[in-house]
């Protein structure tokens, strides 16, 4: 019984390590959902360089070799499948996942070496401790929770080579200690076990935690920008109605010598008052536009819109919104991603106005169906490089604005955007496809 348990743990022992693996790289790559021909190709290949690295006598090679191969055929596949354009942060994800596929297995067998149990049972506690680790990374993937913060270190590279070097030299350190365990049974392991998976878990929520953190300033500064804007247009707005006001009088006394000189038929002071007041009161007239913004319904749409208003009056763009019916997309209510992107389109249509004679940017919601923002430019823009990552045709912007926005239509099958870019007006149009 023993022998046949024996030989089922050493079959077994690398399939149960090559889909813990790939379990906990898809989840870091926010729970990202691989096609069934990957995984089993990868899975086959996880399984051969396992194999081949217990064939080894060295417990050094065999721990180094498997858990680098492991690393390097991770790294290529998030690479093919262009998951995450950054190199550094597949990496990062791929030596945690692997640090994290050994963990059970190795705290089991630290716990076992530390007292005296029977052959049979130890193959019974080394196949029970794979099963675990699938558990835990299981349960750790049904949390739901978003852990991609692909965004976060690319504007910290400094932050994400830190974690980048920790994890790179865990993995070289627990392939040593791994050695020392295996000639020596180095009970001290026991301790660096604990260490090793708290500084994981470290390598996997700081920059979460950090980005939340990022997350809740921004919503605050959002807030505070909203306030302030709504402010100001309010200012705006009494400022117009007091503008109405004083033409109101002036009409009156327009009127009053009109219907004086209509009375006494004086033909002079009704043609005096005609071409010196009326046919000139077009330029004297206050400028009635208001944003219209009565007919959205999402209330973080009409503020950010408010916002953007805002932002553009102070650069003295000009910037209107028409809307002539009721707009209320439920697909995309509270979706903080969606705001962002019209935020990102907003934003470069008022920067590129700024640049031009005219200054306009019109925003444009129809019939619950479509966004359409319009902007004066001054050049033609490279459609074919506008959603590629770092590009931008502002000089030192990152570029990661457009590449977002691309990413997330991509992500809604339900969201189509649309660019037209003409010789003095870039447009660009979204579409939803209301279920």
């Amino acid at each position: 019984m023993f022998r046949f348990l024996n030989i089922f743990n050493v079959i077994t022992w690398p399939i149960f390590e090559s889909i813990v693996m790939l379990i906990w790289f898809s989840t870091l790559l926010g729970h990202h959902h691989f096609s069934k021909r990957t995984v089993v190709i990868t899975s086959i290949m996880l399984y051969v360089i396992n194999m081949i690295g217990n064939g080894f006598e060295s417990p050094l090679l065999r721990a180094s070799l498997a858990s680098t191969v492991s690393i390097i055929l991770l790294f290529y596949i998030g690479w093919r499948q262009n998951i995450i354009r950054s190199k550094c942060i597949l990496l990062l994800y791929a030596s945690v996942s692997s640090l994290l596929a050994y963990w059970v297995v190795n705290f089991e067998m630290t716990m076992t070496s530390l007292v005296s149990v029977p052959v049979f049972v130890q193959a019974s506690l080394d196949f029970l401790a794979n099963i675990l680790a699938v558990i835990f990374a299981l349960v750790f993937r049904q949390l739901k929770y978003e852990w991609l913060t692909e965004n976060f270190l690319k504007k910290h590279v400094v932050q994400l080579q830190v974690l980048l070097m920790s994890s790179l030299f865990l993995r070289i350190m627990n392939d040593f200690l791994a050695y020392f365990f295996a000639v020596e049974q180095f009970t001290g392991s026991i301790w660096w076990d604990f260490f090793l998976l708290s500084i994981i878990l470290a390598i996997i929520f700081v920059p979460v935690i950090s980005n939340q953190h990022e997350l809740l300033l921004d919503k605050i500064n959002q807030h505070d920008a909203e306030m302030a804007a709504s402010q100001n247009y309010t200012q705006q707005l009494e400022t117009k109605y007091s503008e109405f006001r004083f033409f109101k009088h002036d009409y009156k006394n327009i009127l009053a010598s009109l219907e004086y000189g209509i009375q006494s038929e004086n033909m002079s002071d009704i043609r005096s008052t005609y071409y010196s007041v009326i046919k000139k009161s077009n330029d004297t007239l206050p400028d009635p536009k208001i944003l219209n913004l009565k007919y959205i319904a999402d209330l973080n749409l009409k503020s950010l819109i408010l916002v953007k208003h805002q932002i553009a009056f102070e650069k003295s763009v000009s910037f209107n919104v028409e809307i002539n019916e009721f707009f209320d997309v439920i697909a995309i209510e509270n979706d903080v991603s969606f705001y962002r992107v019209i935020g990102i389109l907003l934003d470069n249509a008022i920067e590129s106005a700024e640049k031009t004679v005219k200054k306009t940017v019109t925003m444009l919601l129809m019939n619950c169906k479509e966004i359409v923002i319009v902007n004066s430019c001054t050049q033609c823009t490279d459609l074919t490089k506008t959603a590629q990552f770092g590009y931008s045709s502002k000089k030192n912007h990152s570029g990661f604005g457009l590449y977002f926005v691309q990413q997330y239509i991509n992500q809604h099958d339900n969201i189509e955007l649309t660019t037209i870019a003409e010789q003095h007006h870039f447009i660009q149009k979204m579409m939803f496809t209301v279920s």
